[in-house]
């Protein structure tokens, strides 16, 4: 009898603006989550899963090692100027062709759907704030493969900052240049780097969900639910 082949997942990214609650309503919104999720542990029927956009190897012990220092180098060696946007770009390019590759594709095939607190597309929207070009950007990154589908979040900016208040100085334009770090900063820098992502999102035909900051986990998933149901591989749907 010949074995049927599992039908391939879809990638589904959430973007938005820092402190937007991505991680939080990524993680609500799916059936499990990564580490439950990989190939050669038990799964009832195709789930929603999610993966952190940080999230490291579990299928490869080699690319474990890889992206656990690549992890710390980006995320965990503090905040400074010293070394030029050059060098993070092809560091991030480098951690989602990981990414992608080593953590995301192997769930994809197995037949899951995979959602996930965001991609690239937030990255590429400071770096344009920063002197660089879309063209560029498309040739360091043209060989990693992109989602199927993004959901733009968008809400107040102000109230974003006052909601959670303990911003990076990267969050606040420090890459941008800005040192007189605040409230300010953030909601301009911010607000600058969302026109870039509402471009993405006009230019690709992506969903956009304008949120209330001060609205319930509940309230926003009872928002969101319905525009990610579509966007999910149907039932049946050949590889």
């Amino acid at each position: 009898m010949a074995i049927r082949q599992a039908q391939r997942g879809r990638l589904i990214v959430l973007e938005g603006p820092d402190g937007i609650g991505k991680t939080t309503l990524a993680q609500a919104l799916a059936d499990t989550i990564y580490s439950d999720a990989v190939p050669g542990t038990p799964a009832v029927g195709a789930q929603l899963v999610f993966v952190p956009r940080r999230q490291i190897s579990q299928t490869s012990p080699y690319a474990r090692t890889l992206m656990t220092r690549l992890a710390t180098m980006l995320w965990h060696s503090g905040d400074a100027p010293d070394l030029t946007d050059d060098f993070w770009v092809h560091l991030q390019a480098s951690w989602y062709s990981a990414l992608r590759t080593s953590v995301v594709d192997p769930v994809l095939a197995v037949g899951h759907d995979v959602i996930m607190d965001g991609w690239w597309f937030k990255f590429f929207s400071k770096l344009l704030l920063q002197g660089w070009t879309q063209p560029d950007l498309d040739v360091i990154f043209g060989r990693v493969a992109g989602p199927d589908a993004v959901i733009v979040l968008t809400a107040d900016l102000g109230a974003l900052y006052d909601r959670r208040g303990d911003f990076q100085p990267r969050e606040m334009g420090m890459h941008a240049g800005v040192s007189d770090y605040g409230r300010q900063a953030f909601i301009t820098y911010q607000h600058d780097g969302l026109k870039n992502l509402l471009a993405y999102a006009d230019q690709h035909r992506w969903a956009v969900l304008d949120l209330d900051a001060a609205a319930s986990v509940a309230d926003t998933l009872d928002l969101l639910r319905p525009l990610i149901a579509p966007l999910r591989r149907p039932e049946g749907e050949p590889l």
